[in-house]
């Protein structure tokens, strides 16, 4: 995020404020309306903005991590594939900063180091950076720790005047093999996930519904007081939509990108 850190702090601090203050405001008209009592309403409406504005700020103080997580799964997707296009530069004679050069403007159709590189090659063109300082401060941000492990050994790389082709395409490699990896496990999670949804989404609602018949057929039918009337759209509109949303949660934080 392109913000100094006290103008965020400011934001989150007005933002805070004004997400207690519409939902104090909600709260004292409403409860003013049901009980008559502008003490009472107060009372209510101050809660309602320590709540509200509890929520504002952790929403604002999480929301940086959020971005910042959703940055470094997209390096990390990319990241095989653009460490073997520098490769394929290198190895034909392109030089350094003219692989950053690529890079930026590969990152204008979305692909390579999720607006990385475009930075750091700003930082080279306007501001006057040179390769090294640029690659350590970019190595420094901790974005996603595989590419600061790239950046540090281009770094040495360039330093001792190594072959940069040769590099980029052993990092690739491993790079490839780690990604390859990554979604073996991730598929033997979804063979688990698999299980969990015919169990939870098709199996145990059916064995819910035929019970529930059977039981009304020989004159029971009610669980914790509750027919089959309450129970089955109960589970039809709520149980199983539930289940989905909390099994596609979780395979969206699981996904390797």
């Amino acid at each position: 995020m392109y913000v100094p850190a006290d103008a965020y702090i400011s934001f989150m601090l007005v933002i805070s404020a004004a997400v207690g203050f519409v939902a104090a405001l909600n709260a004292f008209i409403l409860a003013s309306a049901l009980s008559n009592s502008p003490t009472f309403a107060g009372v209510i409406a101050f809660a309602v903005f320590m709540v509200g504005g509890m929520f504002g700020l952790a929403f604002t103080y999480l929301y940086p991590s959020i971005g910042s997580g959703k940055k470094k799964r997209s390096i990390d997707e990319g990241l095989p594939y653009t460490v073997s296009f520098m490769g394929i530069l290198s190895s034909s004679g392109v030089s350094a900063k003219r692989v950053m050069r690529s890079l930026a403007q590969l990152e204008k159709a979305d692909v390579g180091l999720g607006g990385e590189a475009t930075v750091m090659y700003r930082d080279m063109e306007l501001l006057g950076g040179d390769l090294i300082s640029v690659l350590k401060s970019e190595a420094k941000k901790g974005i996603s720790p595989l590419l600061s492990g790239i950046l540090d050994g281009f770094i040495s790389t360039v330093r001792s005047g190594g072959d940069l082709g040769q590099y980029f395409q052993s990092e690739a490699k491993g790079l490839m093999r780690l990604r390859r990896s990554i979604l073996k496990e991730f598929v033997d999670v979804l063979v688990m996930v698999s299980e969990m949804y015919m169990g939870l989404m098709v199996a145990f609602p059916l064995i819910l519904i035929v019970m529930l018949v059977v039981m009304t057929s020989i004159g029971g039918g009610s669980i914790g007081g509750s027919g089959p009337e309450t129970i089955v759209p109960l589970v039809i509109y709520g149980m199983v939509p539930g289940a989905g949303a909390v099994i596609l949660l979780m395979l969206d934080s699981l996904s390797p990108g």
